[in-house]
């Protein structure tokens, strides 16, 4: 049950359409210059106009550019030159002289993730406890940052931004994400989780606007 506020960030699942997936696509970005923060397991990942990725740090919207995926983990070689596989990319890496430095990145913009949602659904769609959630399925919601991410858990602190009563579960087409299901099992708790896809656009391989 989804009784803990604590979010975990896009977490892969699997692809839209029943397409076989064994893992997804994931694609490598080389960490060029210093990261000053963090990138998180489950964290959005968007470039730089020189390449450089970076967590991005509020709700994206289709006219947000560069943004290439969801972060799966990291590796590099330590400055005691250990190669090293991490869930996430620590800050300062660079100039804590690591080497090799890249963020693992799930780029399939027809990746499907599960996301945990910020408040309960309660009377959404006319509902009592959640029972109206099948009003959700085929909504648009924004992405919430408002909790960090874990060094502890190297897991990301992004959910997604339900709103009282599911008053944040809209049409409006500049939102990040889809709602494709829940959960099962988690409609009624205090924290639903959901299941999302990138809206058209959101994506950097679905826009023609480059970085």
């Amino acid at each position: 049950m989804a009784t803990v506020a604590t979010p975990y960030g896009l977490r892969t699942i699997q692809a839209i359409g029943g397409r076989p997936f064994n893992g997804g696509t994931i694609r490598e970005y080389k960490v060029s210059a210093n990261n000053a923060a963090a990138i998180f397991n489950g964290d959005l990942v968007v470039l730089s106009d020189a390449g450089q990725p970076s967590a991005v740090s509020a709700t994206p919207t289709p006219a947000t550019a560069g943004i290439v995926g969801v972060c799966v983990g990291a590796t590099y070689v330590s400055a005691e030159g250990q190669v090293v596989h991490n869930h996430f990319l620590p800050a300062n890496l660079v100039t804590g002289g690591a080497t090799e430095v890249f963020v693992k990145v799930m780029d399939d913009p027809d990746t499907l993730f599960q996301v945990k949602g910020s408040e309960a659904l309660a009377d959404f769609n006319s509902g009592t406890a959640g029972s109206g959630w099948p009003g959700a399925i085929g909504k648009n919601a924004e992405l919430g940052f408002g909790t960090a991410g874990s060094t502890a858990t190297g897991n990301s602190g992004v959910n997604l931004l339900v709103d009282t009563d599911g008053a944040g579960l809209l049409t409006t087409n500049t939102f990040a994400v889809r709602i494709v299901d829940l959960v099962k099992g988690t409609e009624s708790d205090p924290f639903p989780e959901f299941i999302v896809k990138l809206n058209v656009g959101v994506h950097s391989y679905e826009t023609a606007l480059g970085v």
